[in-house]
């Protein structure tokens, strides 16, 4: 690798091997060593003159002005706000300790309050260039998105208009491109078909969509070209019946495998430059997915389960009625299997929550997904 610059280190003075001191030593050359590192960051204070002007026709004086500065004030500059942000953020470092880590790395000695206020600004700016309704332009036009969402534990969860908390479990809800080039979060109140309508994304996408099977979902099938299970989702769901019991409920392996075999033969053909799979390989693996499926549902029937119908029978009932969204992947290559780029992408969350424990309201919670992946 090209250094940036090149320096020479002071001559050895005794030898290495035997202690001799080298003053009379023949010269034998140059090795070289590269050593990489940061320079130290240190925090540069800039003061500006602010020119003040009086206008000659209403008298109003109107004075320069700086990029995030504001007259007769000291603040701190994008840099130490991009650091607060990236580091509680991105980083999901509580923010007592990132302001604490600012303070030791950058010598700014900034306050909780400063970090909070940072992701606050952050949102503020992305409202005001109007982030979400591009994201939801562009994510619009795309032919496939995965989607999916999880739990997180908000401290003072919002009130009514009756001054209750209002109803439901707050979610973040990720939508993504299948090859992760967009990444969208939102938040939710909660888990509920109004609270997904509110995302203004799906009312009127008409592209394939890659989730799981909850119902909030299910009011925007009528207007997509598709709908693909989370084969990953399901998977969870098949070895929950399989524990079970692994001889009684061995149908539920059998259909696994058989997924497994068709999405090793998307690849193939996939791979070999074809856009469909072969007919009779294709009958022949949805042949053995439905008695598999079949099985399920008539081994299950009528087993005794302490609330309501078995599993077994209820899993099974779900992948014979929706086997064209399970297979869609089969028939329309561009489609993945599951939707993971959703779900790994929700991992910053998760984290953030695993080490902070909650946000204390919805509108933090709001700021923390704001900023663009």
């Amino acid at each position: 690798m090209k250094p940036d610059r090149s320096e020479t280190a002071p001559e050895p003075a005794q030898c290495s091997g035997c202690g001799t001191d080298l003053a009379e030593a023949r010269d034998a050359g140059m090795s070289w060593t590269q050593v990489w590192d940061t320079p130290s960051i240190r925090l540069r204070r800039v003061q500006y003159r602010l020119p003040k002007w009086q206008c000659g026709g209403c008298g109003k004086t109107t004075t320069a002005a700086v990029p995030f500065g504001q007259a007769g004030a000291v603040c701190y500059g994008p840099n130490v706000n991009a650091a607060a942000v990236l580091l509680s953020s991105t980083g999901n470092v509580p923010v007592e300790r990132t302001a604490t880590l600012m303070e030791a790395l950058l010598g700014a000695a900034v306050s909780t309050g400063f970090v909070a206020r940072a992701h606050e600004r952050v949102a503020e700016r992305l409202d005001q260039a109007g982030f979400d309704e591009a994201m939801r332009a562009v994510l619009a036009a795309e032919p496939v998105l995965c989607a999916d969402e999880t739990p997180v534990n908000i401290a003072y969860p919002d009130t009514g208009e009756d001054c209750q908390p209002v109803p439901g479990a707050p979610h973040v809800v990720c939508v993504r491109t299948p090859d992760e080039r967009l990444v969208w979060y939102r938040e939710l109140p909660a888990r509920t078909k109004k609270a997904l309508r509110t995302l203004g994304l799906f009312n009127g996408y008409t592209g394939y969509l890659v989730r799981d099977d909850y119902t909030a979902w299910h009011q925007f099938d009528a207007r997509l070209a598709g709908v693909q299970q989370c084969v990953a989702h399901l998977f969870r769901h098949l070895q929950g019946v399989l524990d079970l019991h692994l001889t009684q409920q061995g149908w539920a392996a059998t259909v696994r495998k058989v997924l497994r075999e068709a999405h090793t033969a998307v690849a193939d053909a996939h791979a070999a430059g074809a856009d469909r799979l072969d007919p009779d390989l294709l009958a022949d693996l949805r042949a053995r997915y439905d008695k598999a499926v079949a099985w399920g549902i008539a081994t299950n029937r009528h087993r005794d389960w302490d609330k309501g119908n078995h599993p077994g029978y209820n899993l099974a009932t779900r992948l014979a009625g929706k086997a064209g969204q399970v297979w869609l992947f089969t028939r329309v290559f561009v489609v993945p299997w599951t939707n993971n780029a959703s779900e790994q992408a929700l991992k910053s969350p998760k984290l953030h929550q695993k080490v902070s424990g909650y946000w204390h309201t919805l509108a933090t919670l709001a700021r923390f997904p704001s900023l663009p992946d």
